[in-house]
């Protein structure tokens, strides 16, 4: 039986941040964001297989959409800090609409070729690459870096519905009206992903202390040495890159996987798809109960080595359900990567940091591009289900020695340690949780300049 006191705290967290206002809007374009982005991630791949019957071109596709993290990661904090948080999301999202109409005006006059989704992909890519790093260093600003775990807990929550919605109604779309049907949705969630973000607050954050002098390439010298002397940091950083070079492009590989191993159509992709998605709203819960008794690096590196172990299952698989199982679980472990990856760096790094530490892990996702070249040429030679078994069986290698080599990374400190009640109520007996919790002196700034 759940603790009733535990119950009510947890009530009055969730209470707390949905009642800042700039938190509630962030959050609400963030469900529609990710809506919209793991509603591409089906239709893409899906339809350059159905146009071009390649593996290979298929990766090609996702590799234009994740270039640009490797290019941009270099100054996406630096231009965060230089022009604000708010005008660079909303600008980013303002692009991402003018290309989603672009795309449904080619699909309606038939025009559309396979260079047009490289091409946005590459665009996209960008957009993604500025906006996420300014969208997750505005959150300590809105809700204070003590509510900063629950408030990525709250935002995952949303995010995972977003990533079962997602692939599944992207799937039925394209089964039943064609691209064009999945493209029309994705258009109206981007334009009011766009609206929603138009109503955060123009109050100015407070300014960090950064040298506006400095050259891009000194900022990033000093950036990279500030994440080499902070070993959990580094370690997110590691695992990171490890993990978009050898794990993240299973979802390349996945259109293939369901046309020519499973023998299922859009629908049952859509289906696999969703599969993760649901195993990460139970991931979430999973932590929201343990995470005050382990690390935060400890909770990443389990997550991350037991995902990489499910999708080795998932490449030895030929029966739909036991893949839908394994999905499930791969989302489970997806759900720990997630929340810790930026609670960790948003907790430890420096206010006046954090934008760059941000910029730096999007340099480490940039590895993602190179793992999707990596995978479609193997799964070009050796066939789709051997490249993931490959991939990720390096994966699993990669990580436990990131593990062993850092243990300032495990030996974080528990979030217990932070004295705030929890945001998910714990599921079955717990602990009686102190009263007299002491109420944080933090006032959340508002957004505006940034």
């Amino acid at each position: 039986m759940a603790n009733p006191l535990a119950h009510a705290q947890g009530l009055r967290g969730a209470r707390a941040l949905l009642s800042i206002a700039d938190f509630r809007w962030l959050l609400s374009s963030n469900v529609l964001w990710w809506q919209a982005h793991f509603m591409e991630a089906i239709v893409v791949g899906w339809l350059v297989l159905e146009m071009t019957n390649s593996p290979w071109l298929v990766a090609v596709a996702g590799f234009c959409r994740s270039l640009p993290l490797l290019i941009l990661g270099f100054v996406a904090g630096q231009v965060a800090d230089r022009f604000g948080r708010r005008r660079v999301i909303l600008a980013a999202q303002s692009t991402n609409f003018t290309v989603q109409v672009t795309l449904v005006i080619l699909l309606l006059t038939d025009s559309l070729q396979l260079w047009h989704l490289y091409a946005t992909g590459v665009i996209l890519g960008a957009c993604w690459a500025m906006d996420w790093p300014a969208r997750r260093s505005l959150l300590p600003d809105l809700v204070g870096k003590e509510r900063t775990v629950d408030a990525m807990l709250l935002e995952n929550l949303s995010q995972g519905f977003s990533r079962i919605g997602g692939p599944a109604i992207a799937g039925v779309l394209v089964a039943a009206y064609g691209a064009i049907g999945a493209y029309l949705v994705m258009m109206l969630l981007s334009g009011a992903t766009l609206t929603t973000l138009s109503y955060l607050s123009g109050q100015p954050i407070p300014k960090t202390n950064r040298r506006a002098a400095a050259s891009p390439w000194s900022v990033l010298g000093e950036s990279l040495r500030y994440v080499g002397k902070n070993q959990p940091i580094l370690g997110v950083i590691l695992i990171t890159a490890a993990f978009n070079m050898w794990v993240v492009p299973y979802m390349t590989l996945l259109p293939v996987i369901a046309r020519d191993v499973l023998r299922v159509g859009p629908a049952g992709l859509g289906y696999l798809g969703a599969a993760s998605g649901v195993g990460s709203f139970f991931g979430l819960l999973l932590i929201a109960q343990i995470r005050r008794h382990f690390s935060n690096g400890w909770i990443m590196l389990v997550g991350t080595i037991g995902m990489s172990i499910v999708l080795f299952g998932l490449s030895q698989s030929t029966w739909y359900p036991l893949s839908w199982g394994l999905l499930f679980m791969a989302g489970m472990g997806q759900a720990c990567f997630g929340i810790m990856q930026t609670s960790i760096i948003l907790l430890t790094a420096s206010d006046e940091m954090r934008s760059r530490t941000m910029g730096v892990l999007v340099l480490a996702i940039g590895s993602d591009p190179l793992g999707k070249l990596q995978t479609g040429a193997l799964a070009q030679v050796l066939g789709a289900a051997t490249a993931l078994s490959v991939m990720t069986g390096a994966a699993a290698l990669a990580l436990v020695g990131i593990g062993i080599a850092l243990p300032g990374l495990r030996a974080m400190p528990a979030p217990a340690t932070q004295q705030v009640p929890p945001l998910v109520p714990p599921i079955g007996p717990a602990a009686q949780t102190p009263t007299g919790v002491p109420q944080s002196t933090h006032t959340p700034s508002q957004p505006g300049g940034n």
